[in-house]
């Protein structure tokens, strides 16, 4: 779990989020641990943003930076942002 600043993200499975990180590095090269905190956190930003101001919603695959980071869900208990695999 990552949290930024009260805002975290969470995949549902461990293959989700290495899906995900692959999809990313394929894209944009690969990332050390400080990196990777920094792309969560910009992730966890940019959804929190979107959802806001209605450019997303909830159950569809959300995309940062043309990669897609998996379909989302909102775990009120915890206050995270959850990614699963997106659907083909």
């Amino acid at each position: 779990m990552r949290n930024m600043d009260d805002l975290m993200i969470e995949f549902y499975k461990s293959k989700d989020e290495q899906e995900f990180i692959e999809r990313w590095e394929k894209k944009n090269g690969s990332l050390n641990e400080e990196q990777m905190d920094e792309l969560y956190a910009g992730i966890a930003e940019a959804i929190d943003a979107a959802i806001k101001s209605d450019q997303h919603k909830l159950g569809e695959t959300f995309v940062y930076e043309g990669v897609p980071v998996g379909r989302s869900d909102f775990n009120t208990f915890y206050s995270l942002y959850i990614f699963e695999a997106p659907r083909d």
